[in-house]
């Protein structure tokens, strides 16, 4: 009679696969450096292999164990906002990973928490700092020197994400943006917005907001307009925002009437010319956010902002706060080489 030895991590592998099939397969990439399949035959490694896997998924650690039992997510407090026809269910890996990365990123600052400034105020100080906008490089700057780590994970090895996640612990708020863009005015209203979120705030400690889909036109979810409401402001300088045209215009018509606007208003032009894509699309111009694009590429020929993502990140994140392997984690899912 033949017997076949069961392999821990397969059986592990199988039943992370019940909670999300592409966070099993992303897992397989953070597995050790120094593993071999054949240290599958000792129990002790194999375990403390996926024991450092469910740590990274935030995975249950006692769901672990009991290999009867089905995998859960360590629980969180979380407010979801999310679309009509998607299930909340549908982002706990997301979020069980952020929450995670969150805790570790917080751990890892010795700045402290110093409070977000009122939109007005802030608007004011980005500009009396010497920039002609508020864009999303001085917002990140900003954000990191008053002690809120933002995050930028493009790369979650899940199957569905969220555009953005506000986290708040016990001695910091943390963000995370998750949603992979060319360009960082793509990223700059959901960062001003989940700085809303926390200025205005919307969190209660240990608890987190989770934005699946930011839209500026939410007008139903009233924590969601308020923090909208914070992000116009500041990036506007009023309470409105609406650029449009009476004919569709071409990208670069759009790229130099975006920056003759953003120097008349201090408004960034990336912002005025995704916003005038918004608006128009609205009108039934459908090709709108392709002429946008086009102007992006042609505003901002060099791509470098994920650059300063990393250097913010490096300079901000103190690594003898953590272990080592928890700082390698944080900077592997945030696609930063240490």
């Amino acid at each position: 009679m033949t017997t076949t030895m069961q392999n821990p991590l397969d059986d592990f592998f199988t039943r992370v696969r019940k909670l999300d099939k592409k966070l099993a397969t992303g897992l397989k990439e953070y597995l050790p450096e120094w593993w071999d399949n054949s240290l599958v035959s000792s129990e002790g490694v194999s375990q403390q292999v996926i024991f450092g896997l469910a740590k990274i998924a935030n995975i249950n650690l006692s769901t672990v164990e009991d290999r009867n039992s089905e995998l859960e997510f360590n629980k969180s407090l979380c407010k979801y906002k999310h679309a009509s026809n998607k299930c909340v269910d549908d982002l706990q890996a997301a979020t069980a990973i952020v929450h995670g990365m969150a805790k570790i990123a917080a751990r890892g600052m010795t700045k402290k928490y110093l409070g977000i400034d009122t939109a007005s105020h802030l608007r004011e100080k980005i500009l009396n700092n010497g920039n002609k906008w508020v864009d999303f490089k001085s917002l990140l700057e900003y954000s990191w020197s008053i002690g809120v780590p933002v995050l930028y994970m493009p790369k979650l090895p899940v199957s569905k994400k969220m555009d953005a996640v506000v986290v708040m612990l016990a001695e910091r708020p943390v963000i995370a943006l998750t949603k992979k863009h060319k360009h960082a005015s793509n990223l700059l209203f959901s960062l001003a917005h989940e700085l809303g979120h926390i200025q205005l705030g919307h969190l209660d400690e240990n608890s987190l907001i989770i934005d699946e889909k930011i839209n500026e036109d939410d007008t139903e979810n009233p924590l969601e307009l308020e923090a909208n409401h914070y992000a116009i402001e500041l990036l506007t300088g009023n309470g409105k925002n609406g650029f449009w045209s009476e004919r569709p215009v071409s990208g670069e018509q759009l790229a130099r009437e975006a920056k003759r606007i953003g120097l008349e208003k201090n408004i960034d032009p990336g912002h005025v010319a995704l916003n005038y894509a918004k608006v128009m699309t609205k009108r039934g111009y459908r090709r709108s956010f392709g002429i946008a694009n086009k102007a992006l590429n042609i505003m901002y020929p060099k791509v470098d902002w994920n650059e300063y993502v990393r250097e913010l990140f490096i300079s901000n994140i103190n690594e003898y706060e953590l272990s080592s392997d928890k700082f390698e984690l944080l900077c592997k899912i945030n696609s930063i080489e240490a």
